[in-house]
């Protein structure tokens, strides 16, 4: 089976990590909108983290006071989005014993 095409806004990053998912897991086609929300996620943290890194984490508002930037905000809540989509995808499963709930085998079908 041949690996799909990755959506054309994604960065360069983002399409190598969608071609690596793709060959390393057989993903229905509901899970590939799940990969591109995740790529998009993925692409969105990067974004913030250049804008943090360029203008900082605090920025001063009306009155003068210091304030986390609105990107730190946006760069936690886009990889937390990454975090639970790859596990949606069940791309984090390890076999250990750890506090969740074991997968089914119909998750991460890793080839």
């Amino acid at each position: 089976m041949t690996t799909p095409k990755p959506p054309d806004h994604l960065s360069r990053p983002a399409k190598a990590w969608w071609r690596q998912v793709h060959a390393d897991y057989d993903l229905d086609d509901h899970h590939r909108h799940l990969l591109r929300l995740a790529c998009e996620s993925l692409d969105q943290s990067e974004e913030a983290r250049a804008a943090i890194s360029e203008h900082g984490a605090v920025v001063l508002d009306r009155f003068g006071c210091q304030k986390p930037s609105p990107w730190v905000d946006i760069q936690h809540k886009a990889q937390n989005r990454f975090r639970i989509l790859c596990r949606e995808l069940g791309l984090d499963v390890q076999s250990s014993d750890g506090p969740r709930m074991p997968r089914d085998a119909t998750y991460g079908n890793r080839r």
